[in-house]
């Protein structure tokens, strides 16, 4: 044999035997994440053992450290009741959450306690409803504050947040509260300033930020006095929510043909009707293009990781987000940090005397949904653990404890500054939607465009030009509504046939089979969906021929 044959057949030996071992290496590996899996080698070599797994995109700092220390004391107990239990944690990054959530569903093979995202379709087809065990107590609740409500009433909000009013059944239950406040460098405001109280209406707050502008320039710093989350224009979103709710409250009762609630097609017949101005829904577009004078320049550009760099920096003074960023914003600050509520409108602002004040959050913020699929592996286990997640001691464990959020529960005490985060409750005004923003996603994307661009540009009516320019996207906002029309008609297509089906199951059932009631009792269920479609398509045709009517700024007859 030559030598170059020799060293062919030498080097395809090789090639071979590291085959045969990265061979071996993913079988130890598949191995490993068996047993992992099904809970680790204690589980192994316990078949009795009892496994679940709970499955989040919440990576904040505090909440899987939460649930750990949940799982433990969950573990420990049930094992004083002679049960042994493995519980499993999966976080998944948020970005990759819902594909991967759907992925799961279909495959058949879900976490047993999922986070809940996605359509009510999607509920309703993968998910128990958690309905009829609501009305009875908490077993965990034993011996707290709540140990005499039925699980539903001892939720903040009685559990409406996680109501899915499509189908009118509760799929999953929440497990955290947040709200938006402002987050203040206490150094840089009194520096300005020259004082330590805190701005509580719109008037003082123009007036602080307004020193801090001049104050930088005077100290050749780049002061910013509002830092923002630009990129995905979520301050400005949340601008525009709180001051479209002070000045439109009263909507809520006129808005909709079916009962509470605006709509956005109702509110646009009455401005075609004369009967509404459509400077109410304009107000607060003033409001946004008079606060955004004081964002950075550039501040489209800037995302939410940025504008904290620049508050650690110490060049932002005021900074609006969720309460989830709180213990980020106060702990990492080389600087005293306090945390206020976003100032309200006041008598002494030319808009002041048409505002209702401070809007109620009692039951908004409540997230953190999470629900039990079909395909769970031990439907009883799941949900005596997520009652164990939400019962009142645990609860605060993981989210007030580990997390330094808010509960979703009742009767739980803050302190510190916690305190500050606690939702506005005495008062009966409540949020309502712009229909600016709850048309559908691209009229929503569009209508944040357009507050930014007035910010940008500072127009001498910001309300003529903010109209103008959504009448100016008029076909595209028709277009959505249409298409999103069409998919509605397709699902109550779907759902006509699901009914006939289940019609015909009850023909076929044998009298006394109790195949007969769960017949009845689905087809309920989903005749309450097709309801709530056929008031969908109601609603998004009257908006049609209404947006369709809508005139220039000042030129619809009122």
């Amino acid at each position: 044999m030559s030598d170059r044959n020799r060293d062919e057949v030498y080097s395809a030996g090789r090639f071979q035997k590291l085959g045969l071992w990265l061979a071996v290496l993913f079988y130890v590996l598949s191995v490993v994440m068996v047993i992992r899996n099904c809970g680790g080698m204690s589980v192994v070599f316990s078949p009795d053992t009892r496994v679940i797994t709970i499955a989040h995109w919440q990576l904040e700092d505090g909440f899987r450290e939460g649930i750990d220390a949940a799982i433990a004391e969950y573990e420990k107990r049930k094992a004083g009741q002679g049960v042994k239990v493995k519980v499993r944690q999966v976080a998944i990054p948020v970005r990759g959450y819902p594909q991967w959530f759907l992925t799961q569903l279909i495959g058949g093979n879900p976490a047993d306690i999922l986070e809940v995202t996605g359509s009510s379709d999607i509920l309703n087809q993968y998910f128990t409803p958690l309905s009829p065990y609501i009305g009875s107590p908490n077993p965990w609740n034993k011996g707290t504050p709540l140990e005499k409500m039925s699980w539903r009433e001892s939720f903040a909000d009685d559990m409406l947040s996680a109501l899915d009013t499509a189908y009118s059944e509760f799929f999953s239950v929440c497990t955290f509260m947040h709200t938006t406040r402002l987050y203040v460098n206490m150094k840089l405001y009194e520096e300005a300033t020259g004082k330590t109280e805190l701005p509580d209406t719109l008037t003082d707050w123009l007036d602080a930020c307004r020193k801090l502008k001049e104050y930088g320039v005077k100290q050749n710093r780049p002061i910013i006095p509002i830092g923002v989350r630009g990129f995905d224009k979520g301050t400005i979103g949340q601008i525009f929510g709180t001051y479209y709710s002070e000045l439109c409250t009263d909507l809520s009762d006129t808005g909709s043909r079916y009962g509470y609630g605006t709509q956005p097609g109702e509110l646009f017949r009455q401005i075609n009707a004369g009967e509404l101005s459509e400077d109410r829904l304009l107000e607060p577009v003033e409001v946004v293009t008079e606060v955004g004078q004081y964002f950075a320049d550039g501040f489209p550009a800037i995302d939410l990781e940025q504008t904290k760099y620049l508050f650690f920096a110490g060049n932002v003074a005021f900074f609006i987000d969720g309460t989830w960023n709180a213990f980020s914003m106060i702990n990492n600050a080389p600087f005293p940090v306090r945390v206020i509520q976003i100032p309200m409108l006041d008598r002494e602002h030319r808009l002041g005397a048409k505002a209702f004040g401070r809007i109620t959050e009692l039951g908004s913020g409540i997230q953190g949904r999470f629900g039990i699929p079909k395909k769970t592996r031990d439907f009883e286990l799941a949900l005596d653990f997520l009652q164990f997640l939400t019962s009142w001691e645990i609860n605060q464990l993981v989210m007030v404890e580990h997390c330094k959020w808010m509960s979703s529960l009742k009767e739980v005490k803050y302190e510190g500054v916690m305190k500050e985060f606690e939702p506005v409750t005495n008062t009966s005004h409540t949020a309502v939607s712009s229909p600016f923003t709850s048309i559908g996603s691209l009229t929503n994307r569009l209508s944040l465009q357009r507050l930014e661009n007035s910010i940008i540009r500072q127009p001498e009516d910001p309300k003529a030009f903010f109209w103008n320019d959504f009448l100016h996207d008029r076909e595209q906002t028709l277009d959505e509504i249409q298409e999103a029309t069409y998919g509605v008609q397709r699902n109550l297509w779907s759902m006509d046939g699901t009914r006939s089906a289940l019609a015909v199951g009850v023909i076929l059932s044998e009298s006394d089979s109790s195949e007969i009631g769960l017949f009845l009792q689905r087809s309920n269920i989903n005749l309450e969906g097709i309801v709530s479609r056929y008031r969908a398509v109601d609603a998004n045709i009257l908006l049609m021929e209404e947006l369709g009517k809508l005139k220039e700024y000042g030129k619809n007859g009122n």
